[in-house]
């Protein structure tokens, strides 16, 4: 591929989503809703060699069917990475899409929201990133937190607090439980405890009862 006639500059681009990065996701927000970084866990990924990133590029006229096949395409290839880091929580992969042009965005949308459910069954996060993206933070519904200088999407493996994001579908919050619950049922030692609200309310709403314990 001739790089070097392409409508964007892909060098460009990643240094862009590099100082994002660095100046943005690693750095505490006063919007957030809680103390920390943005993302607690790019900084440490990024430490360990275990930030992934790709650069896709999508063409003039990308379909929404195109971009959920890009994004499903990146969930096979997540599994596949040999992670640098033996912690899942420290596994990233960024999908940089430099070429996506600003009026064709709602086709990440569109994907994300098609590929969401899938992804959080094979045990992953997978979130978009853009100029004008309206997701907001878990903890403050008036902060735009997935705003990014260049279009991307992010893949990460399913953290402990993403009960955030995952109680409000009884699918999604029974793979949660599945593999975390017993954090919460052994009394919930270390876990924030707004996550435990939350988790706990989840439970109740879909009639969830803790495993028996043997005697």
């Amino acid at each position: 591929m001739l790089t070097d006639v392409l409508p964007v500059s892909i060098d460009h681009a990643l240094v862009l989503v590099e100082d994002w990065l660095g100046t943005y996701i690693t750095r505490p927000h006063s919007l957030i809703g809680r103390p920390g970084p943005v993302c607690p866990f790019v900084e440490p990924a990024q430490r360990m060699g275990s930030l992934e990133t790709r650069v896709r590029l999508v063409g003039s006229s990308p379909s929404a069917a195109l971009m959920t096949e890009l994004m499903r395409c990146a969930l096979d290839e997540f599994d596949d990475i040999e992670w640098k880091a033996s912690n899942p929580n420290l596994h990233a992969l960024l999908v940089v899409l430099p070429d996506l042009a600003r009026d064709s965005l709602e086709v990440l949308d569109q994907a994300h929201a098609a590929v969401k459910s899938e992804s959080v069954h094979r045990g992953m996060m997978i979130g978009q990133f853009h100029q004008d993206c309206d997701e907001v933070a878990a903890r403050n519904p008036d902060f735009a937190v997935s705003r990014s200088p260049v279009p991307l999407f992010a893949i990460r493996s399913m953290a402990v607090h993403d009960v955030l994001f995952l109680s409000g579908r009884e699918d999604w919050f029974m793979v949660y439980a599945t593999r975390f619950g017993s954090r919460y049922w052994k009394g919930a030692r270390g876990v924030d405890p707004v996550l435990v609200t939350q988790f706990d309310k989840a439970c109740a709403a879909y009639g969830i009862q803790p495993p028996a314990v043997a005697t």
